[in-house]
Order: structure tokens, then sequence, then C-alpha cells
């Protein structure tokens, strides 16, 4: 009976670990969409990127209307910060404590579509050591952009078709 016990104990340990599903560099598909994750090295400190591969993954984003025209200023580009970050802390709650221990954090770069606010793309950036999987990206691209759009303000954005924001921070 013992031995049974201690059978069982290791064999339900090795699915735990196997069942980690921690990112490597390719290509992977999750709920239909294709992400795409990069690791980075940088003086000894690893990072993945990870995006979903869109219209725009391997073409140039169209140019702007006007080339001599003026690029969107951050400030003029308006949606819930606040929002992004409770959807990632919703999605990774079960989590919590071990990204916390783990001192993991996400880093969302958004790029907005100037003719109605959509999100096109979001990418995402962590540490090396991160406790968040594909299916944890998946759930959080979908929510977010399910949920956020942008609204823009003043005249420069009309000039492009895609509109860039940059980075949002969740620290855990």
């Amino acid at each position: 009976m013992k031995n049974l016990i201690y059978i069982l104990l290791t064999i339900t340990l090795c699915s735990n670990c196997f069942a980690q599903d921690t990112l490597k560099d390719g290509k992977y598909t999750q709920d239909g969409k294709v992400f795409k994750i990069t690791k980075s090295t940088y003086l000894d400190k690893t990072s993945f990127s990870v995006s979903v591969i869109g219209r725009f993954w391997d073409k140039p984003s169209p140019p702007p209307k006007n080339p001599n025209g003026f690029r969107t200023n951050k400030k003029d580009i308006h949606f819930d910060i606040i929002k992004v970050k409770k959807i990632v802390s919703d999605v990774l709650n079960g989590k919590r404590n071990d990204l916390q221990q783990n001192k993991d954090r996400i880093d969302l770069s958004f790029t907005f579509l100037q003719e109605n606010g959509s999100i096109e793309n979001i990418s995402y950036f962590f540490n090396g050591n991160t406790k968040i999987n594909l299916k944890d990206i998946a759930k959080i691209d979908k929510e977010i952009k399910k949920n956020v759009k942008a609204t823009f303000t003043g005249n420069d954005y009309k000039n492009f078709y895609l509109i860039p924001y940059g980075m949002v921070s969740v620290v855990f």
C-alpha cells in the first residue's frame, strides 16, 4: 500500500511539472489565434516577447496620409488603463501569490486602429522566468480586445491608419 501511495504521489508531481507550460521560442496556436514567442537575452537577463500574428505582422504599416505630418502625441490617445490592469489581474488571480513571489511583471504595448479605436495588436513582454503561460496570455488578449477601445483628441491621429501607444506595465 505504501508503494502505491509513493507511485501515485510521484505521478502527480510529474504531471504538475509538465502542466506548467512555460514559454518557449516559436509559433503556437491558442484559441484560434497564432502567437509568436521570441526569447531574448541581454546582459545575462532573459525575457520573452509575445505577439498575436495579425494583418500587419509581416507587412509594413500603411504610410501616413501626409508624410510631413506630426506623430500622434501620447496625451491624445485615451483608453481605460485601469480596466486593462483589472482584466490582467482578474485572469491571473489564481496565480497571484506565485507571481508576487516570482516578482513577475507584464509590459503591454498597444496599437489601435484610427478609424474606430479598436485594438489591432497587443505585444506582451515578460521576464525570463515568468509563471504566466500561453493560455493565460490568450485569455488576457481576448478580454482586453473585447472590452477596451481608444478615443483620440487633436487632429494628428487622422494622418495615420495605426496608432501606437507604448507600454502599460502590470507588476505583481
